[in-house]
């Protein structure tokens, strides 16, 4: 029913409702004020929702649980604020949160735009060169005899293709694009983009670094605010993206209740979980400061990703380069080659 919200605007309102409620004002005053803030007529529709169901006694957690823009972070963070009788501290530990995670997205997010620019660009270049170059050639290269290379004979019948049946291939497009967007959609397929992800060269380190960023200022936010273990382990894992982090959190919830302790649950996935943080967490766990742990780990990772998503176009561009290279072959050899046999047989 609703759109998404930029979390800028979620971090914004968090902090202003927690100095709001500090300050002595109601909830519903807090709720209305900030309605009238909002930036998007979305968000305000949301709050002013919210408002009128606190107003006939629904919990404010409750409430926002109602909509799936806020995630189980928000939610529950909310509800043991309610519960505990410190709202406004967790609203503190949740727009601390939801900062950091709209950070570290925004520096992969500014370290990937060269790379999506550069094979726009291509893309862009590649359908003009066959729709507006290419189709005012191809009779100058008949009426000549001229021979043409196998390329330059292939992108004529695409040319061709593409002028003739138009509106199938802009459908065609339109279907493979939804075809794609649903695919991913299904759990099984998302198991194997993820576990290809995790195993490509330096991006799955990154992407490693990412979710234990993530997954470390998650459980420290959750301890921060009084979340016991049993439930923190999983808000975590219901957050997470990656579906094999996702998977893994089952088993280790599931070892938790019987007993077992996280780092030991973790151990049994080396791949997903390095062994300096297995290592951490257990000298945490035996002096309990976990979620002092869990504070180190997520600065430390932080970190990381941001220094690895500024090697990023480091990494991308040598095979942008060799990307780049060989399209511009490739149109060199299918228009330019034909052109020069046509000037000399014409000389």
């Amino acid at each position: 029913m609703f759109t998404a919200i930029k979390p800028a605007d979620k971090v914004n309102f968090v902090k202003n409702l927690s100095v709001m409620l500090k300050s002595g004002v109601t909830i519903d005053e807090a709720l209305i004020e900030l309605a009238e803030q909002a930036r998007s007529q979305k968000f305000k529709t949301i709050i002013l929702a919210v408002k009128d169901d606190v107003g006939h006694g629904t919990p404010l957690s409750a409430s926002f649980a109602k909509y799936p823009i806020f995630d189980n972070v928000f939610k529950a963070l909310m509800r043991t604020g309610e519960v505990s009788g410190g709202l406004e501290e967790n609203l503190i530990f949740l727009a601390d949160w939801l900062e950091r995670e709209n950070d570290m997205r925004k520096d992969i997010n500014s370290a990937t735009l060269y790379p999506k620019i550069v094979i726009g660009a291509v893309i862009t270049l590649a359908i003009a060169l066959n729709l507006f170059v290419l189709p005012k050639l191809l009779p100058l290269f008949t009426d000549m005899n001229v021979e043409l290379p196998w390329m330059t004979k292939m992108l004529f019948k695409i040319t061709e293709f593409v002028q003739t049946y138009w509106y199938g291939v802009i459908g065609g497009i339109s279907a493979g694009i939804f075809a794609f967007f649903t695919l991913f959609r299904l759990s099984f397929v998302r198991a194997v983009r993820d576990a290809f992800y995790l195993r490509i060269p330096f991006f799955g380190t990154l992407m490693v670094d990412y979710e234990m960023a993530v997954i470390s200022q998650l459980f420290h936010t959750c301890f921060k605010s009084g979340i016991p273990m049993n439930e923190a382990v999983t808000v975590v894992g219901d957050v997470i993206d990656n579906a094999e982090y996702k998977a893994s959190f089952i088993s280790i919830a599931e070892r938790i209740r019987t007993g077992t302790s996280l780092s030991a649950a973790m151990k049994d996935y080396p791949r997903l979980y390095p062994r300096q943080v297995v290592s951490i967490l257990a000298t945490g766990e035996k002096s309990g400061t976990l979620s002092n742990s869990f504070q180190y780990l997520a600065e430390f990772y932080a970190k990381e990703v941001r220094q690895k998503t500024k090697d990023i176009p480091t990494v991308i561009e040598p095979v942008l380069l060799l990307f780049i290279a060989v399209m511009i072959g490739a149109i060199a050899f299918s228009v330019i080659v034909p052109i020069y046999e046509l000037s000399v047989s014409v000389s």
